[in-house]
């Protein structure tokens, strides 16, 4: 069924796809963070491609406390949601309170609804393609002192001290830049594109799209691809009976 937002007294929460395009974001759940009101997500690893905590309203029982995660009528993991395309999706529904009850007993802790994008009847055949690469790179490093600084600072504390100064040579060099060696410059790029339409009776999506992330720290050890393929079908077979038709890969 549906209802109008207006007719709805239940605790619910929306994100366009509009929004979540602007935001330009890499995952699904980076899309939802600070975005809703008691909905909480938390990372469990700053590497590309890694899986987030998401909570609504804090922690309601002990053991399992995500969310039922539906997409287009699929059941979806936390950990799975990240293998969605941000670029496909037309909105995002968020049911905090008891409206989540016709979801049964998995929706205790709150229902998250994702719908991707859908053609529209009676529109001629349109393509979207979209790119980016960039390079990433720490905003902030320290600044260090190189190896002779740190011995001439070494040196000056133990001659206060009234001790031998460790360095009879404070003029060694440079030395290892180790944020250097750490933080490296990492790539991100990513393709999406698609091809919506109808006719009288029906109406089509679909797109595909290719997403690489290197992270800064380990560099291609910590790497992440994405390979997507959306196909959504909606066919009018009746004034009163449509058949949809959602394939996510």
């Amino acid at each position: 069924g549906t209802a109008k937002s207006k007719e709805l007294t239940g605790a619910t929460s929306k994100v366009k796809g509009e929004d979540i395009e602007k935001m330009n974001m890499t995952r699904m759940d980076q899309a939802l963070q600070g975005q809703v009101s008691g909905v909480t997500i938390s990372s469990n690893s700053g590497s590309p491609g890694g899986s987030s905590n998401i909570r609504i309203r804090g922690l309601s029982t002990f053991g399992d406390n995500d969310p039922l995660i539906l997409v287009d009528g699929i059941v979806y993991d936390s950990e799975g949601l990240n293998a969605l395309n941000p670029d496909d999706i037309a909105s995002i529904n968020i049911l905090k309170d008891a409206t989540a009850g016709i979801y049964g007993v998995r929706a205790a802790n709150g229902v998250i609804l994702i719908e991707t994008k859908k053609g529209e009847i009676n529109t001629a055949p349109k393509i979207d393609f979209s790119a980016y690469y960039g390079i990433q790179q720490a905003a902030n490093q320290l600044e260090l002192l190189n190896a002779s600084e740190y011995a001439v600072i070494k040196n000056n504390a133990f001659t206060n001290g009234g001790q031998t100064p460790p360095f009879p040579n404070t003029q060694i060099g440079e030395g290892t830049d180790w944020q250097s060696e750490v933080f490296q410059n990492a790539p991100i790029a990513n393709f999406n594109l698609s091809i919506t339409g109808g006719t009288k009776n029906s109406s089509y999506s679909i797109g595909g799209s290719y997403f690489s992330q290197d992270g800064i720290v380990g560099f291609a050890k910590s790497s992440f691809e994405r390979l997507n393929a959306r196909a959504n079908f909606t066919i009018k077979l009746a004034p009163k009976f449509t058949l949809n038709y959602v394939m996510l890969y």
